[in-house]
């Protein structure tokens, strides 16, 4: 299973760029995670071909089983993310997202931004014709939540965002999947599914 990850800010070490990563080890074992990182460099959709990072996007997505996003709060929220989902939406991104699964997961202190939030990115992945999910993490980006390895300490934070990335797996996947129980202690010693970085 191969899943595109876009970090939602274009702040060096950003809370969400962790956040992402972290998701990353919690993927199936044999999944792999492919961190596209060239949203600062994409502009408002206009008239003439995809730019070149949105080329490179597109045609990692096209070859992707689904899309993951980690998202900050609206009043934080990068306004390339919307425009690299506006390209994908557009006749220029082509079917590049159509009928795969995309997730949401916001991380924010107050529900109303999370909820914000979602809904933009839900109706932008959707007019790509992607199947969406969110899921809003209640966890405060003013603190660290992450182990020596990378992995979200919160038990009960992991479990919900494990539970989320089912709906990356693959129908069949998913429905034979059994439930996977929230581990009481970080495994460092387990390693999560395999994670790729794509620089563009």
């Amino acid at each position: 299973m191969r899943i595109v990850g876009i970090a939602g800010s274009v702040l060096s070490n950003a809370y969400v760029s962790r956040l992402l990563e972290a998701a990353g080890r919690e993927l199936p074992a044999r999944a792999e995670l492919a961190v596209w990182d060239g949203l600062e460099r994409v502009p408002p959709v206009e008239e003439g071909p995809l730019p070149s990072p949105l080329s490179r996007l597109c045609d990692r997505l096209a070859r992707a089983d689904g899309l993951l996003i980690t998202a900050p709060a609206h009043s934080v929220l990068p306004p390339q993310l919307t425009h690299a989902l506006d390209w994908i939406a557009s006749q220029h991104g082509g079917t590049v997202l159509l009928g795969k699964p995309a997730l949401v997961v916001t991380s924010c202190l107050r529900h109303h931004e999370a909820m914000w939030t979602q809904t933009r990115l839900q109706r932008a992945l959707a007019a790509a014709g992607a199947h969406v999910q969110g899921a809003d993490l209640a966890i405060s980006p003013a603190f660290g939540h992450f182990d020596a390895e990378g992995r979200v300490t919160d038990a009960a934070v992991r479990a919900r965002l494990r539970s989320a990335l089912d709906h990356l797996r693959p129908p069949s996947a998913a429905s034979s999947a059994a439930p996977i129980p929230a581990p009481r202690t970080p495994r460092a010693a387990q390693p999560g599914g395999a994670r790729a970085v794509v620089r563009g």
